[in-house]
């Protein structure tokens, strides 16, 4: 048995090694890019653009796409200083036909304002509003519930810090309220949550 094993063992090896792989060739070609065509029309992507700075950051990115039918150059210019975009030079963004374009600028702050993109002749295609909101300092929920079958309605209402820190403690507080209007009854309760 042990000597099969071992020319079973053998026969794998040497079978593994007299494969090859085949060689491949490349040859590089010398594509010219599309010309440029003056755009009429340019499709943003989402139709708002909206984004919340994340807790404990005073800057964040605001993400979209573009999109163009022809092979052209637009430029993109916020109305406010504290909106920058990245990697365009002077704000000129090359767009590929029927290609969604992803443009990413940096937003310093909370603040609102209008993106203006004109095409290569310099007409304005879109001017579309924006908005950075501050980072959240608190989360909260509101919920209401009814039973038709006992008559029973209950509202209630949480609120949570949201911890600037991952070493901050956490907290949550809720508050419900319980009616029934049969019995004129009305109770609720009320709860404090922390952990560290």
């Amino acid at each position: 048995m042990k000597r099969f094993l071992f020319l079973l063992v053998g026969l794998l090896g040497s079978a593994g090694a007299q494969f090859t792989a085949p060689g491949i060739t490349l040859t590089p070609t010398d594509a010219a890019p599309a010309p440029l065509e003056i755009a009429r029309r340019v499709l943003v992507q989402p139709s708002k653009l909206e984004m919340r700075l994340q807790t404990g950051y005073t800057t964040g990115n605001l993400n979209f796409t573009l999109f163009s039918e022809v092979p052209t150059e637009v430029t993109l210019k916020a109305s406010d200083s504290r909106l920058v975009l990245l990697g365009g030079e002077k704000g000129a963004v090359r767009l590929n036909a029927y290609l969604l374009q992803t443009v990413t600028f940096v937003a310093v702050g909370a603040h609102s304002g209008t993106i203006t993109i004109s095409n290569h002749a310099g007409q304005v295609l879109e001017t579309v509003p924006y908005t950075v909101a501050p980072a959240k300092t608190v989360n909260q929920s509101v919920s209401l519930y009814y039973t038709p079958g006992s008559n029973v309605g209950s509202l209630s209402y949480s609120v949570s810090g949201n911890p600037l820190s991952p070493l901050d403690p956490r907290w949550s507080m809720s508050v419900s309220l319980n009616v029934k209007p049969s019995e004129s009854k009305v109770g609720g309760s009320v709860g404090l949550n922390v952990s560290w």
